[in-house]
């Protein structure tokens, strides 16, 4: 009898037992994961989607026995990133962090982009990071209220910075005069560091900022906060009001990341992803490193991750047509 090249072990014959036994999906995912997984990062090491998909990469390796690797695949504000998973093999061993910007804005407004948010099988939300409309010190009062007073008296006077032409926060500028009735200038900026040098110089007055960026600025009194974008209160800072709740609606504008893998991935094992995902999420000290952050928390499942993709990609597809922008 000749020698076999491996030696078979009795559970491997249980488990192809088994498989012949089963419907092939049902025996996929049985079977699946029997390799390391490939988490890839749009952005370089140290951000904050590098961050969730370290924390998330290392409870995912726990609870699947095998080990994740994190890719950090950068460039064309994570363009390069989305295209290549886009076209990897549909097997569950490459997902990505997409997220707001690169998976559903992107591909609204940039006709040059070789894929779109059907390209992804969504797995599940991971966290929200809060946007907060910010301003100058000068602008007297500290609600949206006294913000709005302020801006339809200086109609036509203002500026609001933005990270360039397609850019949520310039949709959001853009939003914020249409809303108020009033006219400002949208100037474009490389991201948030450039718009606060010059906002904290009063040559722009109002700029849409991550709470992170702006919240120990506005601690040291060098801008003010007028509210959260975003629909529920941060936990990082619980008394800075939405601008919902303060009577300023239609300027819902959030910056999250979510857990994608390449479309056509077999069910079974998105669902494996999505629960286990979900445990993660739930875990306290995971909670506590990624509001860490200033992100919120947001656990979901893949259809309401699916239906929020395609709503911000249907939404910045109507307002490129609104407004006639187009991604640079």
């Amino acid at each position: 009898m000749p020698t076999l090249p491996f030696r078979i072990r009795p559970q491997w014959i249980m488990a192809m037992a088994v498989c012949l036994a089963m419907p092939w999906a049902a025996c996929a995912a049985d079977a699946w994961p029997t390799k390391s997984l490939t988490i890839v990062s749009p952005y370089s090491a140290g951000g904050i989607t590098d961050l969730l998909c370290r924390v998330v990469g290392e409870e995912l390796a726990k609870a699947l026995g095998q080990s994740v690797v994190i890719e950090n695949r950068t460039g064309a504000s994570g363009g390069i990133a989305h295209a290549s998973v886009a076209k990897a093999p549909a097997d569950g061993y490459t997902l990505i962090m997409g997220g707001s910007a690169p998976t559903a804005i992107t591909p609204a407004l940039n006709k040059s982009v070789t894929y779109g948010p059907r390209d992804f099988e969504p797995i599940g939300y991971v966290a929200e990071l809060p946007i907060v409309l910010s301003g100058h010190p000068s602008i007297p009062g500290s609600t949206a209220g006294d913000l709005l007073a302020y801006l339809k008296a200086n109609s036509g006077k203002l500026s609001c910075g933005h990270h360039g032409n397609g850019s949520s926060n310039q949709f959001a500028c853009l939003s914020l005069a249409r809303l108020t009735g009033t006219s400002m200038a949208d100037i474009p900026y490389r991201g948030a560091p450039q718009v606060n040098t010059d906002l904290l110089a009063n040559r722009v007055q109002i700029y849409f900022g991550t709470l992170p960026t702006q919240l120990p600025l506005a601690k040291e009194g060098k801008l003010k906060i007028f509210g959260i974008t975003s629909p529920a209160r941060a936990s990082i800072a619980p008394d800075i009001p939405t601008l919902d709740e303060q009577g300023l609606t239609g300027l819902n504008f959030t910056s999250w990341n979510a857990l994608y893998a390449p479309a056509g991935t077999p069910r079974p094992v998105i669902q494996r992803l999505s629960t286990e995902l979900l445990k993660i999420l739930a875990n306290p000290e995971v909670k506590r490193r990624i509001e860490a952050t200033g992100s919120i928390i947001r656990p979901g499942t893949p259809e309401a991750l699916g239906k929020l993709t395609m709503q911000e990609y249907d939404n910045y597809k109507r307002m490129a047509a609104e407004s006639g922008i187009r991604a640079e």
